[in-house]
C-alpha cells in the first residue's frame, strides 16, 4: 500500500515487541499544547526524547495476542477520496473470557502521545478520542514499517466509548493509559464495540470538533471530519498491522 509516494506497510511486517496491558509504559516527558487551532498545526515545543514506548493493547482485558480473536469488522479501506467501507477495525464479542460483551471494558492508548481530539457524543464517532504519537516516540520497528516522512505523525482514534472520555485535549498520555470505556455511542451502532483507526498525518494537528451526519454540525466540525476521512491529509492504515507478529 502506498500513501503519497511513501510506503505505509511492507508486505512482511516485522515482529513488534509488546508490553503487557497490566504494566503500562511510563508517559514521555511532553508539555501540553499552549494554544489550539481547529484542525491546523499548532506550535508545540519539541518533546523530550526518551526511549520509545512499547505497543499496548487497545483493550484493558485483552492482550495484543488475543485481538485477532475478537475482530468483529476488519479493515476494509475505500478508494482514495471515498468515505464508505471501513477505515479502521472493530473489536466486539459475546461471552468471551467470562464477559458477556465488550461493553464497559477499558479502552487504552496503544502508544504514548498527546491527545489531539476529544469528542463527546457527536455523530458519527460518538464519544471519541484521537491521540497523536510523533515518530520519535514510536518503537523503531513501527517507524521502519510505516516509513513516516518528516513532518508527519501517527494518529490513533478510539470511537463509540460508553461515557465521556477520561482525557482532555492536549493531555500527554502513556502507552496503556485509560481513555474511557467501550460502548455504543455514535451513528447507527447496533452493538457495543471499540472502533480503532490509525492514520499518518501532519504533525501537531488538533481537532476541536468533528461532526458529520448531523444537520446541527457547524461548518468547521464538518470540515474537520472531511479532512480526517477523505482529504488525503490523513492516510489510513490497517491498525492490525501494528499488532502483527
Amino acid at each position: 500500500m502506498v500513501v503519497d509516494n511513501f510506503s505505509v506497510i511492507p508486505s512482511q511486517t516485522p515482529t513488534i515487541e509488546h508490553t503487557p496491558t497490566s504494566q503500562p509504559s511510563p508517559a514521555p516527558t511532553l508539555e501540553p499544547t499552549d494554544s489550539l487551532e481547529v484542525a491546523s498545526p499548532s506550535p508545540i515545543a519539541s518533546p523530550t526524547k526518551e526511549p520509545p514506548a512499547l505497543l499496548c493493547s487497545p483493550l484493558a482485558e485483552h492482550s495484543i495476542e488475543q485481538l485477532n480473536e475478537i475482530v468483529s469488522s476488519p479493515y476494509a479501506p475505500p478508494p482514495a477520496g471515498k468515505d464508505d467501507r471501513h477505515h479502521g477495525v472493530d473489536f466486539a464479542y459475546y461471552n468471551h473470557a467470562g464477559r458477556a460483551s465488550v461493553a464497559g471494558e477499558g479502552v487504552q492508548s496503544i502508544l504514548a502521545g498527546r491527545v489531539a481530539a476529544v469528542i463527546v457524543d457527536r455523530l458519527p464517532y460518538g464519544n471519541m478520542v484521537i491521540v497523536e504519537t510523533p515518530t520519535d516516540l514510536l518503537p523503531e520497528i513501527v517507524q521502519a514499517a510505516l516509513a513516516i516522512p518528516e513532518g508527519y505523525s501517527l494518529y490513533h482514534l478510539y470511537a463509540h466509548m460508553m461515557e465521556t472520555p477520561l482525557v482532555e485535549l492536549g493531555q500527554v498520555v502513556a502507552c496503556g493509559e485509560l481513555l474511557g470505556y467501550a460502548g455504543m455511542t455514535g451513528y447507527n451502532i447496533p452493538v457495543p464495540h471499540l472502533h480503532l483507526e490509525t492514520r499518518v498525518g501532519p504533525e501537531n494537528t488538533i481537532f476541536e470538533g468533528m461532526v458529520f451526519y448531523d444537520t446541527r454540525a457547524t461548518t468547521a466540525e464538518q470540515a474537520n471530519y472531511l479532512r480526517w476521512r477523505i482529504s488525503g491529509d490523513f492516510q489510513h492504515v490497517d491498525p492490525m498491522k501494528l499488532f502483527s507478529e
